[in-house]
């Protein structure tokens, strides 16, 4: 099986220097050496607020996806030939 490592240029280089800068910060700020999760005032002030970003996401994308359904999607009522072929 091959190998394959990230090819890395000047760009590249940069994108991934401050990646690692902002990843150690985090783990130094909120993780244990164990990597479990510090607790306290500020990983429950970050935790709170990463969950309200999911929140926000996870809503825009149903909102998307019913919009979709009610936009290219109709309710099809199976037949009864259909019924007793799934049974």
């Amino acid at each position: 099986m091959s190998e394959y490592r990230l090819k890395t240029g000047k760009i590249e280089e940069k994108v991934v220097g401050a990646y690692k800068k902002i990843e150690d910060k985090f783990v130094e700020k909120f993780l244990n050496e164990d990597g479990s999760l510090k607790t306290g005032g500020m990983a429950e002030k970050a935790t709170s607020a990463y969950q309200k970003i999911e929140d926000g996401v996870v809503g825009a994308y149903q909102k998307v996806e019913d919009a979709f359904v009610d936009t290219f999607l109709e309710k099809v009522e199976e037949s009864k030939d259909e019924k007793n072929t799934e049974e």
